[in-house]
């Protein structure tokens, strides 16, 4: 009876072995799913880095747009070397300008009075840009705009009234 309920050595360690192993095969298994997890992970937000890094630009600008569409309130200004798209208002009495370029690396924006005396570095820094490119023409207005890896969107937008067109 001893040797019917007994333990044999050898059948002990082919035990010992078998569950060693597949406790080895079940941590290697889940390490390999925590790698591929962080592959997608990183893939996942490097999109989504380059989205906000293309789509930011060309929202705020495409939104200033709108608000200012006014007859001859549109136009791209070289100031510095650099083209700048200005946006005109009427603000108590007072023609505004709004300028929105690229400068140092970061979208820009100044407020002022038409006619002030500015400097690019006067306006504020928003956000981080890696190019950023106007074109006027009639009544539509193309912005490209690119992110940190160099993919480059564009967005083209057609004004309500009427903008004289062209740059200065």
């Amino acid at each position: 009876m001893n040797q019917r309920f007994g333990l044999n050595k050898s059948h002990t360690s082919l035990d010992f072995i078998f569950i060693l192993a597949l406790l080895c095969f079940f941590a290697f298994g889940a390490l390999m799913a925590v790698i591929l997890g962080s592959n997608a992970y990183n893939g996942i937000k490097a999109d989504m880095d380059s989205n906000f890094e293309i789509r930011t630009p060309l929202s705020y600008i495409s939104t200033k747009i709108r608000q200012s569409d006014m007859i001859n309130s549109i136009q791209i200004i070289n100031k510095e070397g650099i083209d700048a798209l200005v946006l005109e208002s009427v603000d108590n009495n007072e023609i505004c300008q709004t300028w929105i370029y690229e400068y140092q690396g970061s979208l820009y924006e100044v407020y002022l009075e038409k006619g002030t005396p500015f400097q690019l570095e006067d306006g504020l820094g928003m956000i981080p840009s890696y190019g950023l490119e106007f074109k006027l023409k009639d009544d539509l207005l193309q912005i490209k705009t690119a992110d940190h890896q160099g993919n480059i969107r564009s967005l083209s937008l057609s004004f309500r009234t009427s903008q004289g067109g062209g740059s200065q």
